[in-house]
């Protein structure tokens, strides 16, 4: 009682290798994943088999094909020996297999895998393809992982126009429309065919069947514009021996203020609700990671792949409730434990750690303000009754009203504004946020007076004293249009 899993190969039965032929005529229950291939054409006429093509029609999907088949194989391995034979390589591209040797392991049926050549070999060789490489990434069609295209590409299972005009989508997404690619079918028969594309033209005017795989040359790195890698790589040719003279003397201390030019211009674009900014302002933003990443780099601390590593496992550290067995009841939920993990995190030998340990020092003050009422909420040591903090902000405000020297006024301000924020936490609003949206409110009212005023060929400096007093006012009058909107 076993199962045997044999390789086909490519096409022709001349391709067969001496153990698959053995073991297909030594079968005593053969089954074919399909008879669409043309090596079962050229199957000797003793040999008996029964093929799985009219499962085709009536499952819902692949997976429920393959479940099937693979039930099919287990009941027959169970009471006797059962061979199964597939196109190409069973373990390359073959996902009826991998599924059945998963149950087969699961259930304690021995088996037996007897290679073959694969497509990948047979497109490898076709004519024109390559010259021979080093690496070679081969895909399935229908479930496309990340690609790399600075490395060459095999593509399976382009079986019809629909899978080209997909595929034809992602790929555009990382090569130039104009970049050529290589449609190979039928490879190692005598119908062999190679025909040269560019990208664009993919699913346009081809023919597609199960014996078609698409090649796709690399590009050179420095067209690699839609990974990671080649961003990393057009960095750190900028800053290296013939790149940037300007890349190449900056220091993280010179680049740190772009980081907070570029997320400021990144939520200003949020603001305005334009995309097209937005996308470029992120682009700009991730131009200073992978810069700071490629200076830690150079001197031996981190590079990107360390900063995508340490984001990611800090992504899954602190969400149990999505990666591990962690049952949450809201949102509210999630952030206490948010909090309970980085201060576990920040635990080990020493003195106990603060309440303050990790409020950053670099961000706006009201940003600070609310990151320190935040601690301070949640161990109970802060005002958490919206009364009582209004009282607070007033007594801050009497203090202002109050305050006599240039010093004392400075001071009495900035206990109101941290009176302020606290209040806001406790609204649930972001500090900095409502004060950057009121800017906007003053400076859109601010516009159209000047309008009106240039309109009326007045100066802005001319404005008379109800004129000035209304437009104060209408930024936070209760019946302004602009008031608590975003202009």
């Amino acid at each position: 009682m076993a199962i045997t899993v044999v390789g086909l190969g490519p096409g022709p039965y001349r391709a067969l290798t001496l153990e698959a032929v053995e073991a297909l005529h030594a079968a005593s229950e053969l089954y074919l994943r399909t008879a669409q291939h043309p090596t079962v054409a050229e199957l000797p006429p003793t040999l008996r088999w029964t093929a799985f093509d009219d499962l085709y029609d009536h499952a819902a999907s692949f997976e429920a094909l393959y479940e099937q088949i693979a039930t099919i194989l287990l009941e027959r391995g169970a009471a006797a020996d059962a061979t199964y034979a597939v196109p190409g390589h069973p373990l390359i591209g073959e996902a009826s297999v991998r599924r059945l040797l998963e149950r087969a392991t699961a259930a304690g049926i021995p088996t037996r895998v007897v290679g073959g050549m694969s497509f990948a070999e047979a497109a490898l060789a076709a004519r024109g393809v390559a010259t021979g490489v080093d690496h070679v990434q081969v895909v399935d069609a229908l479930a496309l992982p990340p690609i790399a295209p600075t490395v060459p590409l095999l593509v399976h299972q382009v079986y019809k126009p629909a899978v080209a005009s997909d595929l034809k989508l992602a790929l555009l997404r990382l090569y130039p429309p104009e970049h050529e690619a290589l449609v190979i079918r039928a490879a190692t028969t005598a119908a062999e065919a190679v025909e040269r594309v560019p990208l664009e033209g993919l699913d346009r005017g081809m023919a597609f069947d199960h014996l078609t795989t698409v090649y796709v040359p690399p590009i050179p790195p420095d067209e690699d514009f839609g990974t990671l890698t080649g961003l990393a790589h057009l960095v750190a040719r900028l800053r290296r021996p013939g790149g940037c003279p300007w890349d190449a003397q900056q220091t993280h201390e010179s680049l740190k203020r772009y980081i907070l030019e570029e997320a400021y211009e990144a939520a200003e674009a949020i603001d305005e609700g334009d995309f097209p900014a937005l996308c470029d302002e992120l682009g700009d933003l991730l131009l200073q990671v992978a810069l700071q990443s490629e200076l830690a780099d150079e001197h031996g601390a981190f590079d990107l792949n360390d900063v995508l590593h340490a984001i990611c496992a800090k992504l899954v550290r602190r969400h149990p409730h999505v990666f591990g067995a962690t049952v949450v009841a809201d949102a509210r939920e999630v952030e206490l434990n948010w909090e309970e993990i980085k201060r576990r995190e920040r635990g080990g030998d020493g003195p106990p750690p603060s309440l303050l340990d990790g409020v950053p020092r670099h961000h706006p003050a009201l940003t600070t303000a609310q990151a320190i009422h935040k601690r301070v909420l949640a161990a109970g040591l802060a005002p958490a009754e919206r009364g009582t903090a209004l009282a607070v902000a007033r007594a801050a405000l009497d203090g202002l009203a109050g305050a006599k020297e240039p010093a004392a006024r400075g001071a009495a301000l900035g206990d109101l504004l941290f009176a302020l924020a606290l209040l806001a936490r406790l609204d649930g609003t972001d500090a900095e946020e409502a004060l950057r949206q009121a800017n906007r409110r003053f400076m859109a009212r601010l516009r159209e007076a000047e309008a009106r005023w240039r309109a009326a060929r007045r100066e802005p400096r001319a404005a008379s004293a109800e004129e000035v007093r209304a437009l104060w006012e209408g930024v936070w009058a209760p019946g302004s249009p602009e008031a608590g909107t975003a202009v």
